[in-house]
């Protein structure tokens, strides 16, 4: 499909489908990939027609490349994000071919640029067009793979379909790059000096994302702005939608404990995380952030950081209020500071992080999503088989 390659989701789910002894073939246009801002043809109708045009050309390139003979040659066909039109489209091969198709989706469409992002007006023509994309790709599927029970729910309710065509499977880490042994002590001196006031010993405060609603970025500037200089340093990292809101935000408040750093390569946030005395989650009040566990919260969890995120229903299914985590509402600076100052106690920071990383590796760990991925295709085949019915 269209998916990104390097995609944490995607390449975790290829990486257990390769431990499990599967052989991979993978099928693939960087259509998508290409795009500077992903945002940008959603705006309006003119481009987005323009990128449905690219996108039906890849699509038309992939049906050419997925041929009867290489169909027939493999087991399962496996669509991950973002891959509507992907499973749409690759369906009807599928179904062709007497095929199970998995789908991992991740987000919808609808979730991600009507709901959580607001770029698309909820009873416009174009969100109109995406619930439909949405519902008709999740139907397409033979099974469908969610994150989170509480994911799976609303994609459900989206679909139509039944809890049975559902799978869960963690988004989890990737335990070879998210490892606290990696992390020398010369390494991890060298990045806490990049705090703000490094020299005073603040505790030291780590933010990394997109910058997304979801991440809830002016809760973390305004929970800062409540906490002094010589009690905390900040560091937030990353580009996106609401950057520039943090970044005015911080700079009306005169923060100089908050400091604003672009992305950074992937493998270089084991080493930030590392120097962090507390690493940050979500924040925002939305429902898609009620839905998931994200990415950096199981890179933290790994690592055994001591970490702060938003209470919500998937959180709690695997992380425990002041035993693995600090839970605190969400869209709440207040709460948020409150909870970075309880953590300057570094006894509790130092059991939180053993914990969660205990719980990682009992809930997330990579031989848990193998196990998890084992049995969404072998309840994909045998749904095709007839033995649950399609």
């Amino acid at each position: 499909g269209t998916y990104f390659r390097d995609y944490p989701s995607n390449a975790l789910l290829l990486a257990a489908a390769r431990a499990l002894g599967c052989s991979v073939t993978e099928v693939t246009t960087s259509v998508l990939a290409q795009l500077t801002d992903r945002l940008s043809p959603f705006h309006n109708l003119l481009s987005l027609g323009s990128l449905g045009l690219r996108v039906a050309c890849a699509e038309a390139r992939l049906l050419w490349r997925a041929s009867r003979r290489l169909v027939a040659a493999h087991d399962v066909l496996f669509i991950g994000y973002p891959g509507q039109l992907d499973a749409l489209l690759l369906g009807r091969v599928a179904r062709a071919s007497s095929k199970p198709l998995v789908y991992a989706p991740l987000v919808t469409l609808t979730e991600t640029l009507v709901e959580d992002r607001a770029v698309v007006p909820p009873n416009s023509p174009r969100a109109r067009l995406l619930r439909w994309l949405d519902r008709a790709a999740l139907r397409a599927a033979t099974v469908v793979i969610a994150d989170t029970a509480e994911h799976a729910r609303a994609m459900q309710a989206l679909s139509g379909l039944p809890p049975s065509r559902f799978a869960i499977v963690p988004v989890g880490a990737d335990e070879a790059l998210f490892d606290p042994e990696r992390v020398s002590p010369a390494q991890r001196a060298a990045y806490r000096r990049q705090w703000p006031n490094a020299d005073a010993e603040p505790l030291r405060v780590l933010f990394y994302g997109s910058f997304i609603p979801l991440h809830g970025t002016a809760t973390i500037v305004q929970a800062i702005a409540q906490l002094s200089a010589s009690e905390v340093s900040c560091v937030m990292i990353g580009a996106g939608q609401c950057w520039e809101q943090a970044y005015n935000l911080a700079a009306d408040a005169a923060l100089r404990h908050l400091r604003f750093r672009p992305p950074v390569p992937a493998d270089e946030l084991p080493h930030w995380i590392a120097a962090a005395d507390v690493v940050l989650g979500i924040f925002g009040d939305t429902a898609k952030a009620a839905q998931v566990v994200p990415n950096k919260v199981y890179q933290a969890m790994a690592m055994g950081a001591a970490l702060v995120t938003r209470e919500s229903p998937a959180v709690r299914s695997l992380l425990q209020h002041d035993r693995t985590a600090v839970l605190v509402p969400p869209a709440d600076p207040a709460a948020l500071a409150a909870a970075i100052r309880r953590l300057r106690d570094p006894a509790f920071r130092a059991r939180l992080g053993a914990a969660a990383r205990e719980t990682f590796l009992q809930q997330a760990s990579a031989p848990v999503r193998q196990r998890l991925l084992q049995q969404a295709l072998e309840m994909a085949c045998a749904r095709v088989r007839g033995d649950g019915g399609r």
